[in-house]
């Protein structure tokens, strides 16, 4: 894993692009493989080893688009985890749950059906 990093200061209006950085890497290597002893071996050696050659080139380009948004107030966030209770131990022994009812507190389930088709189709 390669982390690279650039930092700058830019003035944009929201919903512009610009190239902020161009980052190059240029990376060359060679290896010799082969069988202990016979690669070593003058002229008939050759027969006895492979030569590995790679040359690897990457261009990294970071392009900034920024978006102003207005802010939010804390209750009209919501979470992936609200509302959720973890199962008790007997219900994950005996009913092989992880989490308890998951939903909002107090809320039941009304009466709501589903609209549509729903289903399955078995051809």
């Amino acid at each position: 894993l390669k982390v690279r990093r650039a930092e700058t200061t830019l003035e944009l209006p929201s919903g512009g692009s610009i190239v902020m950085a161009g980052l190059l890497s240029d990376t060359t290597r060679q290896n010799i493989d082969g069988v202990p002893g016979a690669k070593d071996v003058p002229v008939l050696g050759q027969l006895f080893r492979s030569r590995d050659y790679q040359k690897n080139e990457t261009e990294l380009v970071v392009i900034v688009t920024p978006y102003l948004v207005d802010p939010t107030s804390r209750k009209n966030l919501v979470l992936p985890t609200d509302g959720y209770a973890p199962a008790s131990d007997m219900d994950t022994i005996l009913m092989g749950r992880l989490n308890a009812t998951y939903g909002a507190r107090g809320a039941t389930p009304g009466d709501k059906s589903l609209q549509g088709p729903v289903g399955f189709v078995v051809d």
